[in-house]
């Protein structure tokens, strides 16, 4: 209710109240300035998943079984496993997205990958002499560092293995430009946070402990069809063609 003033005849002043309505259009598509966007347009991911949409039983056991949970005695629960499946870019923020998780997970990957590198014998790829170290009570620190286990815990080694476990089709984020490609619209990015999410999750819900045994066995496990450690030896092996060094793991 808004005062409108006017003067009359004999100039004095009157006050009319005056009703003021406000009209809002949801409009689909694309985005149109001045009008808001029907949720059901932008709620989708670049695979056109909807969020409003979502099997649960159905998406989380593609998850589930895909990372293979049930063998870890991994729980997590439903909402917690869609958070990190969610990038913060999705549906502006305002669905629960996964930075935080994906820090903590990121953290706690890197110690279990650094933790993973000295166990090894050998070394995993070549180091100047001046660098070697003497191993200490077994553990083999002149592999801290190395190419092969940086690129254990690259974003691109993560989004390989994300894509190759077929999870990339459930992750909701948005696209910066959807006529461009991959590289410009931060995909790699966007499915490594997807990884370390779900490594924080399980830490935070099912204890290191658990968290441990899953990065170990599904993630670092070197006789997995698809794991980290072979997307590493792979990496390792294009951009060394001449070198016979490999990524392998203590029997």
């Amino acid at each position: 209710m808004l005062p409108a003033i006017r003067k009359n005849a004999i100039g004095q002043t009157q006050h009319l109240n005056q009703m003021v309505r406000t009209i809002t259009y949801l409009v689909p598509g694309s985005r149109v300035r001045g009008l808001k966007r029907e949720p059901s347009s932008y709620l989708k991911s670049p695979k056109g998943l909807s969020y409003q949409e979502i099997k649960v039983s159905e998406y989380h056991d593609r998850v589930r079984k895909s990372l293979q949970f049930d063998e870890n005695e991994i729980d997590l629960p439903n909402e917690i496993l869609l958070q990190c499946l969610t990038h913060k870019s999705f549906a502006h923020g305002s669905k629960p997205y996964n930075e935080k998780l994906g820090l903590l997970g990121s953290h706690f990957l890197k110690y279990q990958a650094s933790i993973h590198s000295i166990k090894q014998p050998q070394l995993l790829s070549l180091v100047a002499p001046n660098k070697l170290q003497q191993a200490v009570n077994g553990l083999n620190f002149a592999n801290l560092g190395t190419q092969v286990s940086k690129f254990l815990i690259s974003k691109p080694a993560m989004a390989a293995f994300v894509k190759a476990k077929n999870i990339d089709s459930l992750v909701f984020w948005k696209m910066k430009d959807p006529l461009k490609d991959s590289h410009h619209n931060g995909e790699t990015t966007i499915f490594s946070s997807v990884l370390n999410a779900l490594v924080g999750a399980i830490l935070l819900t099912n204890g290191p402990e658990k968290a441990n045994r899953f990065v170990s066995n599904c993630l670092l496990g070197v006789d997995k069809d698809i794991s980290l450690v072979k997307i590493a030896n792979e990496s390792f092996q294009s951009s060394n063609s001449g070198s016979n060094s490999t990524f392998t793991t203590e029997k």
